[in-house]
């Protein structure tokens, strides 16, 4: 189980690696603070889903031109510079709360600057990773980094909702921004010289064609990854809205409840990132795959038949070892099939896809929240994870070359 341990070796990794895991526990931290502000200030579970769509916005107007520039860029400046761009968006909130001149419409800025900022460092962190491991690392490394995320993001969202119960949102959200600035700190530490060959000889807009060009050559992959997007937007899109609606409108529960539910899921995601790769080299990355979207989807269809918070809490630690798993594996997937010196250009259009299905789902569970029920927006989410498990069985029936049998 931890035989993978030896990526810290690796300075520059275990700088990446702890980095991201304390911006994610600030990213925790702002995930609740945003809804508890957003629910308690409007009462409506279709302004979160607004802000939602705001924060994913961004990523739809630049990120396929973002790609062709995080292929041309030294990655390790560029994330730096965008963990600092974020920790000045964040840190205006809590400064205009405490100065007693906060207005609502101050949130949907932030939340569409800090979507700004992650929809280029998310693809260029992949890409990051996929250049300082070799490529027999990268399930190990994608498995350690989730570790890292999931560890983040579970003691923000576990301790999210007593911090806003005691010190308030304020505090959240400057916490929040202070570990945007520690990451870029440590990964400015680290030590990393480049040996990708980057396109100087290309116009932004001929690095862009390039990229379109190699998704055009690769249609399958393409559409593999595409199916494997639903099942993000699920969590993303679809539980951004319904987790805390849950727990407010079935359970009663309020911020505790949305962050102990929320914080299940990360006790589930954490453990996929040991269990994920020892069921790999077992059972093969197809067969994983297909498993944890199904048992996903039955998480999410059974949710509401049984609204007492520990059960939640179990079934949503289920759904975060299984949807974690799936997402570990559909990433090293990528990783083993896609050039480094394309892989920002081919994440950044799989990105553009991935906010639109996200706004677009985040708009209707609002609406299906507001309109009709939570157990009706929880049992149409199942859906999202079937047709994830449906594209992975007909790409390994057409290309089963881009499964290793052996992680």
């Amino acid at each position: 189980m931890f035989s993978h341990l030896y990526l810290f070796k690796n300075r520059t990794f275990s700088l990446f690696f702890t980095g991201n895991a304390i911006s994610l526990i600030g990213w925790g931290f702002n995930f609740i603070a945003v809804g508890w502000i957003v629910l308690e200030r409007t009462g409506s579970a279709i302004a979160l889903g607004k802000i939602n769509a705001i924060a994913i916005l961004p990523g739809l107007v630049i990120a396929a031109f973002a790609g062709a520039i995080i292929d041309r860029m030294n990655r390790k400046h560029l994330l730096v510079c965008l963990d600092l761009f974020r920790f000045f968006t964040v840190l205006i909130i809590p400064i205009l709360m405490w100065t007693g001149n906060f207005h609502i419409w101050h949130l949907y800025i932030m939340a569409f600057f800090v979507g700004l900022g992650s929809s280029i460092f998310w693809p260029t962190a992949a890409a990051f990773t996929q250049e300082i491991v070799g490529d027999k690392d990268y399930l190990s490394a994608n498995a350690l980094l989730s570790a890292s995320y999931q560890s983040g993001s579970l003691l923000g969202s576990a301790l999210g909702g007593f911090v806003i119960h005691w010190y308030g949102v304020e505090t959240a959200l400057f916490l929040d921004a202070f570990t945007y600035l520690i990451s870029a700190t440590l990964i400015g530490l680290a030590t990393h010289e480049s040996n990708v060959k980057r396109p100087d000889h290309e116009t932004v807009i001929e690095t862009f064609k390039a990229g379109f060009s190699y998704i055009k050559k690769e249609k399958l992959l393409f559409g593999y990854s595409i199916s494997t997007v639903f099942a993000d937007v699920a969590i993303w899109g679809n539980f951004t809205v319904l987790t805390i609606a849950f727990s407010v409108n079935v359970l009663n529960a309020g911020a505790k409840g949305f962050g102990l539910m929320d914080g299940a899921y990360g006790v589930g995601a954490l453990l996929s990132s040991f269990l994920a790769m020892m069921m790999a080299k077992k059972f093969g990355s197809k067969s994983l795959l297909i498993v944890a979207y199904l048992v996903a989807g039955i998480c999410s269809l059974i949710l509401p038949m049984f609204p007492m918070l520990y059960v939640s809490m179990i079934l949503f630690m289920i759904m975060g070892i299984h949807n974690n798993s799936a997402r570990i594996l559909s990433r090293t997937v990528m990783m083993e099939n896609v050039p480094n010196a394309v892989m920002g250009r081919f994440q950044t259009v799989v990105g553009v896809i991935t906010r639109s299905l996200i706004i677009g789902s985040t708009l209707i569970i609002g609406w299906l929240v507001e309109t009709q029920s939570v157990k009706m927006g929880l049992q149409s989410t199942a859906l999202w994870f079937w047709i994830s498990l449906i594209g992975v069985f007909i790409t390994y029936k057409l290309r089963p070359d881009l499964f290793r049998k052996k992680q």
